[in-house]
């Protein structure tokens, strides 16, 4: 009788999965590939070039964003992540050990967005560099204030504010940096905790990823009580209702962090004809 009951349900459990058997077959191949070592070779192709960005890393640190089928360890996609854990980026590379294993995706990761760059013009192939953003966007941004050779940007009507730093002897490709400046009235708010940048990468592609302050790190990963932390410092000086623009030690923190993720690309990364 047991035996009988055991089959029923066994059964019952395979009429009430109603996945079909090429969604059950999805499900499975994005189990194995995060966890899945084995290299692979992501190509980006360019906007403006017959060029492609070839990143090679293992299969797990693209998780499951692969639209394409991989064959013979290659797959082309329009755009790509490479994920992480959560802190990796914030003081790049806050978690060595992470560079060289397999996310844990059932905890919070993050992700460094690769993308190619486009034109200013449509049909044409030329890339403005120098605030590439705010020329090939500029209907977003509303100038707030300006001195010391900066201009600080109202992003839409969110409240959002962006600084440019162009490529320089000190720093490699054009940046954006993005945040939302700490507001007392609203001190329990998440979003200027969360710093989003936007660099230039091999001339015509674009990385993306976000930054966060220690509310976000954790243990290990959290600066001590003492540490200088650009990511924090951003959030204090709103605090005292100072500008970003009287402090270019904090932009050239968000610069140096930048810098240290584009050799970690370049690493693992080149462009191919």
């Amino acid at each position: 009788m047991k035996r009988w009951l055991c089959i029923l349900i066994l059964c019952l459990a395979g009429c009430i999965d109603g996945r079909s058997e090429e969604e059950k077959n999805k499900q499975l191949q994005d189990k194995l590939a995060m966890k899945d070592t084995t290299e692979i070779t992501v190509l980006i192709p360019s906007k403006v070039s017959s060029k492609k960005l070839a990143i090679t890393l293992p299969r797990c640190f693209f998780g499951t964003n692969l639209k394409n089928k991989v064959v013979d360890g290659q797959v082309e996609e329009i755009a790509s992540s490479i994920i992480f854990p959560l802190p990796t980026f914030s003081g790049f590379p806050n978690d060595e050990e992470a560079l060289h294993q397999c996310p844990d995706f059932s905890r919070p990761v993050a992700g460094l967005s690769i993308a190619p760059l486009f034109p200013k013009k449509r049909g044409t192939t030329e890339i403005e560099y120098g605030n590439y953003w705010f020329k090939q966007q500029n209907y977003q941004y509303t100038e707030k204030e300006q001195r010391n050779n900066q201009t600080l940007y109202r992003v839409g009507i969110a409240g959002k504010l962006t600084v440019f730093a162009n490529q320089s002897d000190k720093n490699q490709q054009d940046i954006s940096i993005e945040f939302w400046p700490f507001d007392a009235k609203d001190a329990s708010d998440s979003y200027p905790h969360q710093t989003d940048i936007y660099s230039v990468l091999d001339k015509e592609f674009s990385v993306a990823y976000t930054v966060y302050s220690s509310r976000y790190l954790h243990g290990k990963h959290k600066p001590l009580p003492n540490q200088w932390y650009f990511a924090d410092a951003l959030i204090d000086i709103y605090k005292h209702n100072e500008s970003l623009l009287d402090h270019p030690e904090i932009v050239q923190g968000f610069i140096e962090n930048n810098n240290r993720i584009l050799d970690y690309i370049h690493q693992h990364s080149k462009v191919v004809n």
